[in-house]
């Protein structure tokens, strides 16, 4: 049996990765509250960030071209709320996904270390020690950084998106018309 990492034999398999990624919502399933949470708190935060353009456009409109001044300094009280509450929430965002990825890091090591424990030994014959470390250490260095980052990036972006266009349909009344 061939045990080597980075040998192939000239034959490469066209590997789905549909079972790679169920093992890996495996690991994070215990954390399905805080994912749920923590989306919320993404939607909130996309929500906020939309509306204050609106808001401004809406005092511009309607207070600083008639020059009531009143009515501009209780929007702008209104907009440094809403943005204290839009960064409270991106700083509980991050933090509670550095948190869920920081467990789930820890849940596939130990899986990890669990399988290397029950491999045979001509498999760390065939291996270098220093190519399965760096091996480990990258990949799930790699998926704590997607898990931390780049997931809520990624999905505060499309939220993003999909509310600035239907903003723009409100705004120019193809909604609600």
């Amino acid at each position: 049996m061939n045990y080597s990492l980075n040998e192939t034999n000239g034959v490469k398999k066209k590997v789905s990765t549909w079972p790679a990624l169920k093992s890996l919502l495996q690991l994070i399933a215990h954390e399905k509250k805080n994912l749920i949470l923590a989306f919320i708190i993404i939607l909130l935060n996309s929500s906020l960030n939309l509306a204050g353009p609106f808001i401004i456009g809406h005092t511009i409109d309607e207070y600083v071209v008639h020059k009531e001044y009143y009515g501009v300094l209780i929007f702008s009280s209104v907009l440094l709320v809403m943005y204290l509450i839009g960064l409270f929430t991106s700083y509980y965002q991050t933090k509670l996904m550095g948190s869920i990825s920081q467990r789930m890091l820890f849940t596939l090591r130990n899986t990890i270390f669990h399988k290397l424990q029950s491999l045979p030994v001509a498999f760390f014959n065939a291996n270098k020690a220093g190519d399965l470390i760096s091996r480990v250490n990258n990949d799930t260095d790699k998926i704590n950084s997607f898990f931390s980052q780049s997931l809520m990036q990624f999905i505060g972006s499309i939220m993003t998106m999909t509310g600035a266009g239907i903003f723009l349909l409100f705004i120019h009344g193809i909604i609600l018309t």
